[in-house]
């Protein structure tokens, strides 16, 4: 069903439940602005690189994939005209007639095929693993993998193969064929979208999206109580129990954002250390976490994996100190700076990005770990284009990153684990066809690529005259779907 439909079917339920509205206000229109706001700075706008949540769900207003993720966590065709056709181990897939990039031109197989094929050069190489060759057909792509075709679907509906004009990288004015084009991107402040009218599965009812991200934790709470904007995604812990300035509701998705503890090479001979990792691991008093929250749904964890696709329940009960020590002098056998008379000398920085507030107290709960072992740490606050290049040249020591992938989807959690801490285990086992969870479990807990701290929901209010606010399987807030409930010309409009 195309986003058209869908909104008629949730403009009727709203008709049926205020039948006093039906004279000029009972209908979403076409118009207005709409303001609200990322969980800080995007870096990039290019689907492969993409890896915070801010970046993922810009990603997917401004380009589409093959498939979609659903609600229940199942692909759905999207650029693609039906699920995967699997044969002689070959899968097809013919994609829909007629879609337009951003700039008037037709997206055709070979734009599909050497999207694909770009992937494989990036970071994100993991998520077509399974897939040995890409070739087009006349009405779609032929892929050479082992892979049942639900299981390439999904794969194929994570925002790392969204499609790209001939598969070219994207900079500072990407040019997608999704529901949004996008009009300014200030990259200090704000990203501005402007509905594309030739959006194939229809055209948003807004006119234009403005979202900020703030480098203090209650200035987009202060921007909402002004009606300045009309979205608040940081207002939770301000509104919670108390009614907002104008009338305002509240949604929360699934906890499908993973915050970690990543690692850099500055201190490389300690970084790499699997017992030091063990020790830093055991040292973070996770029962703790459950407080660092701006009023949504937090579930700390040591595994990657959410309890959604299969992962464990965590008994919350603490640290394990002793244990943290004992893993510690078990690395200060084979570390020089962690032996007792040069531990003093022992300092590690812990980077965070400075439009994600949030992550500062995650960072302190970090460096109380560190303490416990009797090392010191410093915690830095840099930009995101910052942070992201520092990461990737290994030029930190710990930094505080994100995750986001399909609520239930056991496979792009490992995929993305193991890749984001530059571990290739996760990509090998899908390249062979398939990740075995009990072997997973057993080899990210050996390796620990990162160190998980929580998943978190996102939890957004929004004026009462805004509707058709909702999240996907990832935890992304459904902003191309969002519409005025009235006449937008008398709502509160966000300044571009």
């Amino acid at each position: 069903m195309n986003r058209l439909a869908t909104l008629a079917l949730v403009a009727l339920a709203a008709l049926c439940a205020h039948p006093a509205q039906v004279g000029g206000e009972g209908r979403p229109r076409f118009g207005g602005t709409l303001e609200g706001s990322l969980l800080g700075a995007p870096v990039t706008l290019d689907p492969p690189l993409a890896q915070t949540h801010a970046e993922l769900t810009a990603v997917e207003l401004v380009f589409d994939t093959l498939y979609r993720v659903g609600p229940a966590g199942l692909a759905q065709p999207h650029l693609a005209v039906a699920a995967p056709v699997a044969a002689a181990g070959k899968v097809v897939i013919d994609i829909v007639p007629g879609v337009r990039f951003h700039d008037g031109s037709e997206l055709v197989p070979a734009d599909v095929v050497a999207s694909l094929e770009r992937v494989r050069t990036t970071p994100a190489r993991w998520t077509l693993a399974p897939i040995t060759a890409v070739a087009a057909t006349p009405t779609g792509v032929e892929l050479t993998t082992a892979l049942p075709p639900e299981q390439i679907a999904l794969l194929l509906a994570l925002p790392a193969t969204a499609i790209t004009k001939a598969g070219r990288a994207q900079g500072d004015r990407p040019i997608g064929s999704g529901p949004f084009a996008v009009e300014i991107w200030d990259k200090k402040t704000r990203l501005v979208l402007r509905a594309f009218d030739g959006h194939f599965a229809g055209r948003p009812y807004l006119d234009q999206l403005v979202l900020r991200w703030y480098d203090t934790p209650d200035g987009e709470a202060r921007q909402f109580e002004k009606g300045d904007a009309q979205l608040s995604s940081r207002g939770a812990s301000v509104f919670t129990g108390v009614q907002p300035k104008f009338r305002a509701q509240d949604l929360e998705g699934p906890a499908a954002l993973l915050v970690f503890v990543g690692f850099g090479r500055v201190h490389a001979d300690v970084l790499a250390d699997r017992s030091f990792r063990r020790a830093l691991d055991l040292a973070l008093a996770r029962s703790a976490l459950t407080s660092v929250t701006s009023g949504e749904r937090v579930a700390p964890s040591r595994s990657p994996l959410p309890v959604e696709a299969g992962g464990p329940m965590l008994d919350v009960r603490g640290d394990d100190v002793n244990g943290a020590r004992a893993a510690l002098a078990d690395a200060a056998k084979r570390v020089r700076a962690l032996a007792p008379d040069r531990l003093p000398q022992l300092k590690l920085e812990i980077l965070i990005q400075d439009t994600r507030p949030d992550d500062r107290e995650l960072a302190e709960r970090t460096a109380l770990a560190l303490t416990k072992l009797d090392i010191k740490s410093v915690i830095t606050a840099v930009p995101a284009a910052t942070l992201r290049d520092r990461v990737r040249r290994g030029d930190c020591d710990l930094w505080i990153g994100q995750l986001a992938a399909p609520v239930s989807a056991a496979p792009a959690w490992w995929g993305a684990a193991f890749a984001a801490g530059g571990d290739t285990w996760a990509e090998q086992r899908l390249a062979a066809g398939a990740i075995d969870t009990t072997a997973a479990h057993k080899a990210f807990a050996e390796r620990l690529p990162i160190v998980p701290l929580l998943f978190r929901a996102v939890r957004i209010w929004h004026r009462s005259d805004v509707r058709g606010l909702g999240f996907d399987a990832t935890g992304r807030p459904s902003y191309a779907d969002m519409f005025y409930f009235g006449d937008p010309a008398r709502a509160g409009r966000g300044k571009p």
